[in-house]
């Protein structure tokens, strides 16, 4: 249970001080500064681990800036580099943690328990320091059933499969939380209610992404049509929605998205059945492509501001079609049928 909780934390955490910076009316880069922050804490513990001791202060030391932003009267400066600095250290807790009980919990629960967080996130836009005092203390719990020590792990190129995890993560993290936020601030009016609302479609992109494996798995077991169709339908799609200027129709092509990057598991079914594949490299990768993209983004909304969003949907585009032209590059097994899915 203490896996699943941790799992609906690491929604909230994650988009949640995007409602926050919507609610406050924060420049979009600065809104974006907030899951960048969470993301760089998911480095840990791939490639990057500490031990529990480590761990533990970084807990106590994020319960304690949560304290200070309630009970202080601080600038905003203060408070959103505060506020980063959390993320950080309570994402690389939580992922440490979660790393060591991820192999033996349902993948489906896993990834509803994570739209739960999504769902619940305009909730740190009202109470956004109790939120950290609270997860400080459930990390802080749950970091007994960590082992892992100090060390660095090193990716390899599993054959060119890294650098198609990478674009394909890159693809996402481009647009999706630029998009969330630009919506957010589009929507809010001043109110949480449309905050809730956008927080809502993010939830529903997830809905899509998460029906694709088991539906088309059930469908066929080919590999690498699935693959190429997804990764070329969300670029054609993230190319249209750039020059979209109706907001309704925006927000339907915004929940097909989900169809595109649902195909994910794809990459590691074909790099097992082609003996390329290695767990540690593809988990780094794909943390790869989350910071990069996201880091990405921030830097995009710094220098274009409110055009910024159009921008990263074309980015998002060109990286998933890239992804597409590393695959074709691979050489392998001409029997692509054994689709894996065991991945957590």
């Amino acid at each position: 249970m203490m896996f699943y909780l941790l799992t609906l934390l690491t929604g909230v955490l994650e988009c949640g001080w995007i409602a926050f910076g919507a609610a406050h009316s924060l420049p979009l880069w600065q809104i974006l500064c907030y899951p960048l922050a969470y993301h760089i804490g998911n480095l840990f513990p791939k490639p990057f681990s500490f031990s529990r001791s480590v761990l533990r202060i970084m807990c106590i030391l994020s319960a304690m800036a949560g304290i200070f932003t309630f009970t202080v009267r601080s600038s905003e400066k203060t408070t959103f580099v505060l506020t980063c600095i959390t993320l950080f250290l309570l994402s690389a807790a939580i992922q440490s943690v979660r790393s060591g009980l991820k192999s033996d919990n349902n993948r489906l629960l896993k990834r509803v328990f994570r739209v739960g967080g999504f769902a619940l996130a305009p909730l740190a836009a009202v109470v956004p320091s109790a939120i950290l005092v609270l997860t400080s203390i459930v990390a802080f719990l749950a970091l007994h059933e960590y082992e892992g020590e100090p060390g660095i792990t090193c990716m390899t190129g599993q054959n060119s499969f890294s650098l198609v995890m990478i674009f394909h993560q890159l693809h996402y993290f481009f647009y999706a939380h630029i998009t969330l936020a630009a919506m957010s601030l589009l929507l809010s009016h001043n109110s949480t209610v449309g905050i809730v609302y956008t927080a809502l479609i993010f939830c529903g992109t997830w809905v899509t992404y998460m029906s694709v494996e088991p539906i088309v798995s059930r469908l066929t077991n080919r590999i690498l049509p699935v693959f190429y169709a997804g990764h070329i339908g969300i670029g054609i799609l993230l190319f249209v929605m750039h020059g979209v200027t109706s907001v309704p129709l925006f927000i339907v092509l915004w929940l097909v998205t989900g169809f595109g990057g649902g195909v994910v598991y794809t990459i590691s079914a074909r790099a097992k059945a082609t003996g390329s594949y290695q767990k540690n490299s593809m988990t780094i990768a794909e943390n790869i492509g989350h910071t990069l993209g996201l880091l990405t983004a921030v830097g995009m909304a710094a220098i274009f501001g409110r055009s910024s969003p159009q921008i990263m949907l074309l980015f998002g585009s060109a990286s998933a079609l890239l992804a597409v032209l590393t695959m074709l590059l691979i050489p392998g097994k001409e029997n692509d049928h054994e689709a894996v899915h065991d991945q957590s």
